[in-house]
């Protein structure tokens, strides 16, 4: 999908749902425009978005469906779907299990909103492109299920970072880079593991955590790196968790990882 970024307001919406009957479709789609061909097996959507003002909605219901860019190469991470530009704002909701979605995101004061039902799914997002003072993202994912795998790597200087998550054995990995960061995660269920870092230089906001954990076995390491600035809460329910908090004004000294458990 690409546009000019012309437009005062484009709206582009790629709907893809799959049955039970397992038909599936295959999306390239351009602005203000869908084009899609019936073909079996799972469904793909491949993103490719220039411009600014832009509003992507893609819902894929079923199973082993992906999100990509380029359509001559399978989705995967060395082939995300792209959108540069600015105040765009996409969503993505998937349905099922083994499903993969691939962001690439760059631009000013974008909006990245991931629901993912099922297992074994995996998501990563990679936004933004510079630490500056005029770079904003802001992302939400909500995760419902096992056994899935959420990445995100993103880089401003003003960052809200929200991840929600329903389940058990399921993998999280955050890095924010950012002068001004929020990071809130909320887990239900057990046997869950997540690291969550903050890193650069904490100006006047800082960097806030807000973490709130209900279940057991749960592996969390949080390391906020930065000159001062940096306030860490966090709420735990449950039995044989395993919390680590480091916090350091320099370069953290031998970083450390969550361990499943």
């Amino acid at each position: 999908m690409k546009g000019s970024g012309k437009l005062s307001r484009k709206l582009l919406t790629s709907l893809v749902l799959s049955g039970m009957a397992a038909l599936g479709t295959s999306v390239h789609a351009q602005a203000l425009n869908t084009n899609s061909a019936n073909s079996t097996g799972p469904n793909t959507v491949y993103i490719e978005q220039l411009g600014s003002s832009n509003v992507v909605i893609i819902e894929q219901v079923g199973g082993s469906n992906k999100v990509g860019g380029t359509a001559n190469t399978t989705p995967s991470d060395t082939n995300y779907a792209t959108i540069n530009g600015s105040s765009n704002a996409v969503t993505l909701t998937q349905t099922g299990d083994g499903n993969l979605s691939q962001y690439l995101i760059k631009g000013n004061n974008n909006i990245y909103t991931s629901t993912i039902l099922g297992t074994s799914n995996t998501s990563t997002l990679t936004m933004g492109n510079q630490n500056t003072n005029t770079l904003r993202s802001t992302v939400t994912e909500t995760i419902t299920g096992s056994n899935n795998t959420v990445i995100q790597n993103v880089v401003g200087n003003d960052i809200t970072s929200l991840l929600n998550i329903t389940g058990n054995y399921n993998e999280v990995t955050k890095n924010l880079l950012s002068t001004n960061g929020n990071s809130n995660v909320s887990i239900t269920g057990s046997n869950n593991k997540v690291d969550a870092q903050q890193i650069d230089s904490a100006g006047a906001g800082g960097h806030q955590l807000i973490q709130t954990t209900v279940g057991d076995y749960n592996s969390i390491v949080t390391q906020q790196q930065g000159t001062n600035d940096t306030t860490v809460n966090i709420a735990t329910n449950g039995s044989h968790n395993a919390i680590t908090v480091r916090t350091s004004s320099s370069a953290i000294v031998l970083p450390v990882t969550a361990l499943a458990r």
